[in-house]
């Protein structure tokens, strides 16, 4: 009997590792195609003119921002000064590559300065799978974490950008296919 037991319990763990393991692929199919940068709407004319570059900031909201976050970055790690000049009645911000900035190669022709890649770090709950419109879908509740972080990123200097030093809780709904559980 407690054989059975043990193997039914075996069972049921391997089970869940299975699905668990297939949520975090399919989250990852999603979550890491898009790179975190700060990108200026011209990224190659920027680069192919060169620094420095007078950038309307507008109206920034009062959340999070990741561009804002990798901007100061930037600025922490002495790669880039950023001041404001005055244009009419408003300012723009004017962002100036440093000398320790021009040794280092941190800016991509089509990206702008990248900082990683989102991915999952762990899966923490999931509902039970159900059927809801005629698809069998369930949420998930993960951790997420940057990968592919540049060598010449400070992990230090970059902080305030979420999943550089700890990993950040999220949601999202997987819908089971013929091909498995993809994210939406």
């Amino acid at each position: 009997m407690k054989k059975i037991l043990l193997v039914a319990g075996t069972a049921l763990i391997l089970a869940g590792c299975g699905e668990k393991g297939d949520f975090e692929k399919a989250i990852n199919a999603k979550i890491s195609k898009s790179k975190v940068c700060y990108s200026l709407q011209n990224n190659d004319f920027a680069f192919n003119k060169g620094f420095p570059v007078k950038v309307n900031h507008g109206y920034r909201s009062a959340g999070y921002n990741a561009s804002d976050e990798i901007l100061k970055g930037l600025v922490e790690q002495g790669l880039l000064t950023v001041s404001q000049q005055s244009n009419g009645f408003s300012s723009v911000d004017v962002l100036e590559v440093t000398a320790k900035g021009q040794e280092v190669d941190f800016w991509n022709r089509e990206e702008g300065a990248c900082v990683g890649h989102r991915i999952v770090a762990e899966i923490t709950s999931w509902t039970e799978p159900s059927a809801g419109a005629g698809v069998k879908i369930t949420q998930v509740t993960y951790r997420w974490k940057l990968d592919g972080v540049p060598g010449w990123v400070d992990k230090n200097a970059f902080s305030g950008v979420k999943g550089m030093a700890e990993p950040e809780e999220a949601k999202i709904v997987l819908v089971k296919t013929n091909n498995g559980w993809v994210a939406r």
